[in-house]
């Protein structure tokens, strides 16, 4: 992993939620494959028509917080997408090896925060699925600073209301673009190389990145056993 990191001056880890502790082949499949026929049969068009349309929309908003809004797309699109994703939950799940890093996490004391930009009405329905809620001493929308975490604004903000030493704290996160914002903030990061199980592992990130959550288990332990 070559993650250069003293992990006992780490006091806060920050994860994010799709893609990093979720697979994100869920929120591929739902936007677009269930939303795309969605749309496609409220409108009668064809599937290729819909997608077609809709993928410039969506690329528009890309980064932003509208990017990651459920009411905002159910406003535009004319969809409960709310109910669509409460309908296909059976499809929302883990990555493998979360629930041991975790716990493995917590019983070293480290302070876990789960920070996404997910929206509050997608951020219950995963968190109900998964059971992940207590695992975080706190859990952070984005939605709830008015930023996306790609923004300044977001970690600005969220270090006035939740206050953290950027130094002490590490953010794990699939987004490069995230990353970017919280490293130029002062946080370690660190990537997920393979955020979407049904999608080949990227490869030539900017910024360090695991595979397997094993890879992480370990490392902690080994840098802690050689700091004592």
């Amino acid at each position: 992993m070559g993650l250069s990191i003293a992990w006992n001056q780490i006091d806060i880890i920050m994860f994010d939620m799709d893609g990093t502790l979720l697979d994100l082949a869920f929120d591929n499949f739902f936007w677009r494959e269930v939303v795309v026929k969605t749309w496609a049969t409220e409108q009668d068009v064809t599937h290729e028509h819909a997608l077609l349309t809709l993928t410039p929309i969506f690329k528009q908003q890309e980064g932003s917080l509208n990017w990651y809004s459920l009411p905002y797309w159910s406003d535009l699109l004319g969809l409960d997408l709310q109910a669509l994703k409460i309908q296909h939950r059976d499809r929302i799940s883990l990555r493998s090896g979360v629930q041991p890093l975790l716990e493995t996490l917590r019983n070293h004391g480290k302070i876990l925060w789960l920070v996404t930009n997910a929206h509050p009405q997608a951020l219950a329905i995963k968190l109900e699925k998964t059971g992940l809620t207590s695992y975080f001493s706190d859990i952070i929308s984005s939605h709830d600073f008015g930023y996306a975490k790609e923004q300044t604004g977001f970690w600005q903000s969220l270090q006035q209301q939740k206050p953290f030493t950027p130094a002490r704290s590490l953010l794990v996160d699939d987004s490069e673009s995230v990353l970017h914002a919280a490293h130029h903030f002062g946080l370690h990061v660190l990537g997920i190389e393979q955020p979407d199980s049904l999608l080949p592992a990227r490869h030539n990130l900017h910024y360090p990145a695991i595979s397997e959550w094993s890879e992480f288990i370990h490392e902690l332990q080994n840098s802690l056993i050689k700091n004592r």
